[in-house]
């Protein structure tokens, strides 16, 4: 398997008696499923999740609608210190912070911008929140700047923001101050700048629909737009990509 795999699924009859050659978590985010572990038992909801070991027995069963976020990964990648955490018992109380890292996901993966790059970028967060310690706040925010970088035209209000980097917006705009030397709006439309930058560049998706991605109104703002921050047109900068010697 890949370093890390994240999937959507969705659970109804009982599955039949499954081991891994890998390490899962499985995050719910609607519904519910009961799952065994090894004879341990439990139901599994948005609030609680389940670590399964390497070579671990399992199965899971559900009679309702349920959705869960699903995340292989190899047990380097995990750590001694979250295995040993839950190696007696591996259902999971989520705390607020994997509750958002998990939304997040399911948001991500729901708009279709999900890559290996983006798992293997996000999967290293949300392990690290399953210690349950809130890292300092430099640590917090390189964690923001992953995330947005991952999905840059999510609607990255400067409250979604501050949320996840669990800071209040005063405290933010502070930080990006002194940090960067600008605002947390200006150093958000940096990177969807250079998003769109890519898209054009690598990518054979029509301008007003990189546009519309990109959260602008139309092509013709996405152009004024484009103008002030980079003194092009977006069919120019393509056209000047393509024209590149490769």
């Amino acid at each position: 398997m890949q370093t890390v795999s994240v999937d959507l699924r969705s659970y109804r009859d009982e599955t039949p008696d499954e081991r891994h050659a890998f390490v899962q978590i499985v995050l719910p985010v609607a519904g519910q499923l009961e799952i065994d572990v090894c004879g341990l038992q439990e139901r599994l909801s948005p609030s609680r999740g389940v670590l399964v070991h390497k070579n671990t027995s399992h199965t899971q069963t559900s009679n309702v609608v349920n959705r869960s976020l699903v995340v292989d990964l190899d047990e380097q990648t995990v750590g001694a210190d979250i295995l040993d955490k839950f190696s007696s018992r591996p259902f999971i109380d989520l705390n607020p912070r994997t509750m958002r890292l998990t939304r997040y996901m399911h948001r991500v993966m729901q708009s279709g911008e999900v890559g290996a790059k983006a798992a293997e970028a996000w999967t290293p967060i949300l392990v690290a929140s399953l210690a349950g310690e809130t890292p300092d706040v430099t640590s917090r925010l390189s964690e923001l700047k992953t995330l947005v970088e991952i999905d840059p035209f999510m609607p990255w209000s400067l409250q979604r923001m501050a949320e996840h980097a669990d800071i209040s917006v005063s405290r933010l705009h502070a930080i990006f101050r002194e940090q960067f030397d600008e605002t947390p709006h200006l150093w958000l439309s940096d990177i969807r700048m250079e998003k769109i930058c890519s898209l054009l560049a690598g990518s054979s998706l029509p301008i007003a629909e990189i546009a519309d991605r990109a959260g602008f109104s139309d092509q013709t703002a996405l152009t004024r737009a484009m103008k002030r921050a980079k003194g092009t047109t977006p069919a120019a900068y393509r056209r000047e990509f393509s024209e590149r010697p490769q």
